[in-house]
Order: structure tokens, then C-alpha cells, then sequence
């Protein structure tokens, strides 16, 4: 089978996005039917543990989000890209390198493309 290599979407991808606030986990754009997935709980774990860090960091948090691909076929099946910081009314991306060993500590897989593809 070769590799997709257009940078179109395949059918079993999705781009969805996942909302923490340190007890649940919301996640839009999350594809279903009856070969769907089922979430798998370890990433809102993760996503839980990286809130708390953040929170006793900036006591002002209400929620972290965290943009993702969905890869249905693979295991894991998501991928996280950036990692939104909301305070209040305010907000802000981690740097990359900050929101990657997060992913890493918490069990979360970092999505890069590579250099040369």
C-alpha cells in the first residue's frame, strides 16, 4: 500500500479538538460510526494532569484545548498539535517545545511533520 502523500485529508482521518477543565474532557469534530474507535481514556488522564500542572501555575486557568489528528486506523490513534492556554476572557499557545514534553510526560503523542516528506 503506498503512503498517502497529498495534503488533503484522508477519509480516516480527523482534525478534532479536545477541551480539559481539569475534571472532564470534551472533544469536537470526533468521528463516529459503527467502525469508530472509542476514545481511549489515558488522554483525558493526560489532558487532566497537564491542567493541573498549568493551573498551579497560572491560578487564573479555566481550560486548556488541545488540537489534534484523529487517525483511525493507527494505534495511537491521536495526535496532539498545539496546546491552547485559556484564562478568563484571555488566551494563549504554549510554545511548541513547552506543549511537546508535556504530550511526552503525559502520554500524549506529539504531532510533527517531518523535515523532509
Amino acid at each position: 500500500m503506498s503512503k498517502n502523500t497529498s495534503n488533503f485529508l484522508s477519509l480516516r482521518e480527523a482534525r478534532i479538538r479536545l477541551t480539559c477543565n481539569g475534571y472532564t474532557l470534551h472533544a469536537d469534530g470526533f468521528p463516529s460510526g459503527p467502525d469508530s474507535v472509542p476514545f481511549p481514556p489515558f488522554y483525558k488522564t493526560g489532558l487532566c494532569q497537564i491542567f493541573n500542572y498549568l493551573e498551579a501555575r497560572l491560578p487564573g486557568l479555566t481550560c486548556i484545548s488541545v488540537l489534534g489528528i484523529w487517525f483511525q486506523d493507527e494505534n495511537p490513534p491521536f495526535y496532539a498539535m498545539d496546546l491552547w492556554v485559556q484564562e478568563g476572557e484571555e488566551g494563549f499557545y504554549l510554545p511548541m517545545s513547552m506543549a511537546s514534553s508535556l504530550f511526552q510526560e503525559n502520554g500524549i503523542p506529539y504531532y510533527h511533520k517531518p523535515l523532509f516528506c
